[in-house]
């Protein structure tokens, strides 16, 4: 098989079912533009994360992800998880075509098809980094890998309730703006203790946290707006206790970029955090409700090639 073989793993659940409609157009735009791929198609959850391994041993080390931010998710997981073959020699790249689609965003890759196919035949590639965060689950300690947003509190609830939201086959802005207004409602801030490489950062009542690699999630919001996906370290945002009537009245302030400025925010950088709560509390990583605390998370530098927009900069 040759190095530049690629293998397009096709999520047809994604995007609300949309995949499963539109991948005859699509794989026919690929192959009308002479590029050579073959296809595998995920039927469950995770199974993404087999597909990437059993193809890894097939020879494959070139990778298309055809969905959305949870489709990529498992194929970085698929290709962290086994051992077998250097990272180095994978290379990773995405069609948009989820709900969501916010590690796409970061990389400017476009929504329009044809365009996204130019942008994999132009093979413009960095090395981001890549986290290994570490979890309870079920009282066992577990790991994943995590290429885009983590999150701790209202945003791990969000997701929880937005994923719940997904099943029942509602998605979109509205669907989002749903699950975020039910989280909002339930939540209660936790006594909770961040501690970013070997200091206490942050000691009190914990309202939300975000770790980034990138910086969009959610749609669009900008929890942490100056994450550099290849500076080798995480950005770290802290939302203490605050009012559910103040957090409305900013809420719009997380799509604008200015989450900074808002007096109940910490912020900062690190390679290596440890999140301690009083109870346990949900944990997401790049969109997937995985487990809870305690979590700790270790960012590896330029641990994967991926092929990013033409106007990335």
């Amino acid at each position: 098989m040759s190095d530049s073989s690629w293998i397009a793993v096709i999520n047809p659940n994604a995007g609300g079912g949309r995949v499963a409609r539109e991948w005859p157009l699509l794989s026919n735009m690929l192959k009308d533009r002479g590029f050579s791929f073959e296809e595998v198609f995920t039927t469950h959850r995770y199974h993404a994360v087999e597909l990437v391994i059993y193809s890894l041993k097939r020879g494959f080390r070139n990778f298309i992800s055809v969905g959305g931010d949870g489709t990529l998710h498992e194929i970085v997981n698929g290709i962290f998880y086994q051992k077998e073959v250097p990272v180095s020699e994978i290379t990773l790249a995405v069609l948009p075509a989820g709900s969501a689609n916010d590690w796409t965003r970061m990389y400017r890759i476009p929504k329009d098809y044809g365009k996204a196919i130019e942008t994999v035949m132009e093979g413009r590639t960095v090395m981001q980094d890549v986290a290994r965060v570490e979890y309870s689950q079920a009282g066992v300690r577990n790991a994943r890998y995590m290429v885009n947003v983590a999150g701790v509190g209202l945003d791990a609830n969000i997701c929880y309730r937005c994923n719940a939201s997904k099943d029942k086959g509602k998605s979109g802005d509205l669907a989002y703006v749903k699950a975020a207004l039910k989280a909002l409602v339930s939540r209660t801030s936790n006594p909770t203790k961040v501690v970013v490489d070997g200091r206490n950062f942050f000691s009190g009542k914990m309202f939300s946290i975000a770790f980034g690699i990138g910086r969009y999630s959610g749609g669009g919001m900008i929890q942490v707006p100056d994450a550099v996906a290849d500076d080798g370290l995480v950005n770290v945002m802290v939302a203490r206790k605050v009012s559910k009537i103040k957090f409305l009245l900013m809420f719009k302030q997380l799509f604008k970029g200015t989450i900074y400025r808002i007096r109940e925010v910490s912020h900062t950088t690190a390679s290596r955090v440890c999140v301690i709560s009083r109870k346990p509390d949900r944990v997401e990583i790049d969109g997937e409700v995985v487990g809870t605390t305690p979590m700790s998370l270790e960012v590896l530098p330029g641990a994967l090639r991926v092929v990013v927009g033409r106007d990335f900069k």
